[in-house]
């Protein structure tokens, strides 16, 4: 495999220096990875816009996905004016999140702005980074890759995909490793239990545990799919998504729960490297988090995204400072030269209604909806 890049959704800047991570210090280039305007300044930022942009190059403005349930995003005449006041650093951060994820959302998403269809993979009408590459992409949890395509390589659904047992058609591209994949209980997003952030009786330590469980289950799983895959294909791209640092981090505060979890999710990482030996690695996160404003009413979230504080480590000097800047620095590494972003074609990908209610059911549970 020539690159392989491992997503710690949520990685925060401020929490890196606290905790003993062996790997990420060992990588000798990094630092700050800050999404675009008006993102940036705005303070808020969805793992669907953040990963779509990080995964296809293209900006806000050219893919629309601002949020699971809002989307894709089509223009309003008050775009202007919503940025201007979200973007005033003297307001509020709660404030300047609901202008961009509330207000905007509503106003530029039409029917898909309530909570009827959601967004889905067949929404975004830009190829992925792998698929401007001759070899194969072993992707594994990336956001919105349902429903799956085909593609070249190996593709493993990410949020927010139904359960195996609930979707019309399948998680896993090609199908036939769909039984191999989900041959362990514990492998996937989705954690069988309550949110803190939805339910205040459930206690913080064993949901933090079950999506710690999880990341082991899914970086565990990734080099069992490789190595069962690799005959078959010539991986030159691979993404793994590590993404419980997010939903812990929304239920939680307690530095316990994070060290252990920063220290896993290190330690894992180191793991999967080690086993697959990529010529490059890249590390990154989709936003930082904060501490969560004590007006917030809807959710009872401990911390929320901050997109200030997002980072990157490789072992390759990539010069990356923004989302937009990942793509064409990859390409740039792996000797592709191709302007970016560019139209993937015309995908026959329907999400079918029960797909639908399955999906509202997940991203309830995950406290998007």
């Amino acid at each position: 495999m020539d690159v392989l890049v491992v997503g710690w959704d949520a990685a925060t800047e401020k929490h890196l220096s606290r905790f003993d991570l062996p790997f990420l210090e060992s990588l000798p280039h990094g630092g700050e990875l800050l999404p675009e305007y008006p993102f940036d300044k705005a303070g808020y930022i969805s793992s669907a816009n953040a990963w779509t942009t990080l995964s296809t190059g293209a900006s806000f403005e050219e893919h629309g996905m601002l949020g699971f349930v809002y989307g894709p995003y089509s223009d309003h005449p008050a775009w202007n004016l919503i940025t201007k006041i979200a973007t005033q650093q003297w307001l509020p951060p709660l404030l300047r999140r609901i202008m961009i994820g509330r207000v905007l959302g509503t106003l530029g998403s039409g029917e898909k702005g309530s909570k009827g269809e959601k967004i889905d993979s067949a929404d975004i009408e830009f190829k992925r980074i792998w698929e401007y590459l001759y070899g194969d992409g072993l992707i594994y949890g990336l956001p919105l890759t349902y429903p799956t395509w085909e593609t070249n390589g190996v593709m493993v659904s990410g949020i927010p995909a139904p359960k195996p047992s609930e979707a019309s058609s399948p998680v896993v591209y090609p199908s036939e490793y769909e039984e191999f994949v989900y041959d362990d209980e514990d492998v996937g997003y989705y954690v069988e239990m309550n949110s803190p952030v939805n339910d205040s009786s459930v206690a913080e330590e064993p949901y933090c545990a079950a999506h710690q469980t999880r990341m082991e289950a899914n970086a565990r799983k990734y080099t069992e799919l490789y190595e069962e895959t690799e005959s078959d294909h010539d991986f030159e791209f691979g993404f793994l998504m590590l993404r419980g640092l997010d939903d812990i981090m929304h239920a939680t505060t307690d530095v316990d729960i994070l060290e252990k979890s920063y220290e896993l999710i290190d330690t894992l990482t180191s793991d999967v490297v080690e086993a697959i030996d990529p010529d490059a690695t890249l590390v990154l996160s989709d936003h930082g988090m904060r501490p969560a404003s004590d007006y917030r009413f809807d959710k009872d979230m401990r911390m929320d995204h901050d997109t200030r504080q997002g980072v990157w480590g490789a072992t390759e000097p990539l010069n990356l400072e923004r989302h937009l800047d990942v793509v064409p620095a990859l390409l740039e590494y792996l000797g592709v030269e191709e302007v970016v972003p560019q139209g993937r074609g015309a995908v026959d990908l329907v999400m079918s209604e029960s797909d639908q209610g399955a999906v509202q059911e997940r991203l309830e549970d995950l406290g998007y909806a």
